[in-house]
């Protein structure tokens, strides 16, 4: 079973339930209805009084403290990891675009990770780090 999260809706969902205005709290129930079970975009969420539904994420804001707080500390550890990427690798299209972002690094624990991510936004953070920390990133077209 997935754990809650604690959220605040940040649409109007009324059409759907009544009752979901923007900023009515509630918490994720994992896969719930049909969307949220096909579609890693939708979440199930319990609204108190009201009832449950598929909601997109992008239309939640997570307040949760606990999970705030977990989710910094897994990126605080992880940017340290990353410190020790080895052979950065930044894949473009012919025509310029973003492919992909590969490298590998070496976990606290000591165990060494090959790590890929086809996301844009999530990789030109990365690189950016990268760049501040004065790391050598290669770009090779794909």
């Amino acid at each position: 079973m997935e754990k809650k999260i604690k959220v605040r809706l940040k649409t109007d969902l009324t059409n759907y339930l009544n009752g979901l205005k923007a900023g009515t709290e509630g918490y994720t129930i994992g896969r719930f209805g049909m969307w949220s079970r096909g579609n890693d975009n939708f979440t199930g969420v319990h609204f108190r009084g009201i009832g449950s539904l598929d909601v997109l994420w992008s239309s939640l804001e997570i307040i949760d403290e606990d999970y705030l707080k977990k989710t910094e500390e897994r990126k605080h550890k992880r940017l340290e990891e990353f410190k020790s990427a080895k052979d950065i690798t930044k894949y473009i299209g012919p025509r310029g675009g973003f492919k992909g972002l590969s490298f590998k690094y070496t976990t606290l624990e000591g165990n060494v990770v090959n790590y890929s991510n086809g996301f844009k936004q999530e990789s030109e953070e990365i690189i950016q780090y990268f760049k501040d920390l004065g790391l050598s990133i290669i770009e090779k077209t794909y």
